[in-house]
């Protein structure tokens, strides 16, 4: 049964997975040996950690798994396993611990490069952010709140690739920015392949604010629809810019 332990606990990995979707794209230190991935990863690595605790501890606190409240038709495992991709993110889990166990360098293969730290305790994480989402996020709110995280973030890391573009960087980065930028992200192919996942979320908000504008009957809601469609168009416009760039 759900009890107050288990709705902190909840409300602990959402924070998780919100600060995930903040920090990762926007934290960079310039005071660092590699600036961007590995300071990036270590930041979510630890988010995953705490999301995974919360997700233990609500487990303990409620008896167990209730896959009953994930659909009344996945009310038993076998069931259950028959929700999209949880088989799939299975097999991929055991593929990494197959790889890593074999590998001709475990180390490495378990912690990643100096350069990338991508090894299986990252996909770990990723695969650990993964499954609290899919199994905690249950309310149309908090869909909104990773959305409008995803958006609004997007907005100052198209802008600062912007900002390279036109030579109007502060920092002094060792390679070449102003012809392809790189952002936040330190790399202009990570920069472009992110503002491709929140540009079109972000198409998603202008037209329901649009259909906002055209089907609510309030009339004092217009300034409100006409302000939010405007922002989330600016963003969008500075987005896809930033893409071309």
């Amino acid at each position: 049964m759900p009890n107050r332990l288990g709705r902190y606990a909840e409300g602990v990995m959402e924070a998780a997975w919100l600060l995930g979707l903040v920090i990762t794209p926007l934290f960079f230190d310039i005071f660092s040996s590699r600036v961007f991935e590995p300071d990036k990863i270590t930041l979510l690595r630890s988010l995953a950690l705490a999301a995974l605790a919360a997700w233990l501890i609500k487990l303990i606190s409620e008896g167990g798994p209730r896959f009953d409240a994930v659909r009344s038709q996945y009310a038993t495992l076998k069931t259950f396993l028959r929700v999209p991709l949880v088989i799939p993110v299975a097999a991929l889990a055991l593929v990494y611990i197959i790889a890593t166990v074999f590998s001709v360098s475990p180390y490495a293969s378990l912690y990643g490069s100096y350069q990338r730290l991508q090894g299986t305790y990252t996909t770990f994480s990723y695969l650990i952010l993964f499954g609290a989402i899919a199994a905690n996020l249950r309310r149309r709110a908090q869909v909104e709140r990773a959305i409008t995280a995803v958006i609004v973030c997007s907005l100052p890391a198209s802008l600062y690739g912007i900002i390279q573009h036109f030579r109007l960087d502060p920092l002094p980065w060792g390679g070449d920015t102003t012809e392809r930028v790189t952002g936040s992200m330190g790399n202009a192919i990570f920069l472009a392949a992110y503002l491709i996942m929140a540009a079109p979320v972000a198409l998603g908000r202008v037209v329901t604010s649009f259909h906002g504008i055209l089907t609510d009957e309030e009339p004092a809601r217009l300034p409100f629809n006409v302000a939010r469609a405007a922002i989330y168009i600016f963003i969008l416009a500075v987005n896809l810019v930033a893409i071309w760039y």
